[in-house]
């Protein structure tokens, strides 16, 4: 969801964007390399009614300043083409890197600010979901002609090539299509995503059975995701050393 507002004192733009966190109701993990390359992924997920939020507002001075305001964090920077990914906020500057590398940013501040209804490692695809949402603020600010797939890919290539974050794939689709999907990961990073038409008397019924809530405790996806995928890797070269012998 995307919006543009003007302030009406000096009419500057005000650029905000918002994406949805998932559930995993079927088929987690199968979306993570090299398993999807090798035998191919089917995952089913749901978004919900919690959201990651990312706000662009130009400023009069020359710098660029991030804000994570759920994790209480703020970087400050003079205005530069890169900006240093060094562990403080790096999902941010890496979408900013990225965006400025392709497309280009005009040479003025802008503060950067974000918000996530849920806490990281929460298992609700936050950091994916914040990409997205990212994205779509400086997509909305430089009027880029993306769709769906488009922001999607290039939230996992930042997420998961650039920064190097490990992952799958399916929390980048899920942020950006929404709703209700059935989606299926092949080799060469390709993507099918189909949107399920379920009528909303399920949906209210699967709604009314269903019960999130916080045990206040949270996981580090990247080592379990690190070590699955170190196993099929394993799995697979055990198998080729078979066929040799």
């Amino acid at each position: 969801m995307l919006n543009r507002i003007t302030k009406a004192d000096n009419i500057k733009m005000i650029y905000r964007s918002k994406a949805p966190l998932r559930i995993g109701l079927a088929g987690g993990g199968t979306d993570v390399s090299p398993y999807c390359d090798l035998y191919g992924g089917a995952i089913l997920n749901a978004t919900i009614s919690l959201y990651a939020h990312a706000t662009i507002e130009p400023i009069d001075e020359n710098a660029i300043i991030l804000q994570a305001l759920d994790r209480k964090e703020e970087k400050r920077y003079e205005w530069n083409h890169q900006l240093p990914i060094d562990g403080k906020l790096d999902l941010l500057k890496g979408v900013y890197n990225r965006i400025q590398h392709q497309y280009g940013l005009p040479l003025t501040g802008f503060k950067l600010s974000t918000f996530v209804d849920a806490p990281a490692g929460s298992g609700l695809g936050t950091s994916s979901t914040l990409v997205v949402a990212i994205i779509g603020a400086f997509a909305e600010m430089l009027r880029l002609p993306l769709g769906e797939y488009d922001i999607a890919q290039l939230a996992y290539e930042i997420e998961r090539k650039e920064l190097n974050m490990a992952g799958g794939r399916q929390d980048q689709y899920a942020a950006t299509f929404g709703g209700v999907n059935f989606m299926e990961f092949l080799k060469d990073d390709k993507v099918i995503v189909n949107p399920l038409r379920i009528k909303q008397q399920y949906l209210f019924e699967l709604e009314n059975n269903l019960l999130l809530y916080y045990t206040s405790t949270s996981r580090e996806s990247a080592k379990i995701i690190e070590k699955q995928s170190s196993n099929v890797a394993k799995q697979q070269c055990g198998k080729q050393t078979r066929q040799i012998y």
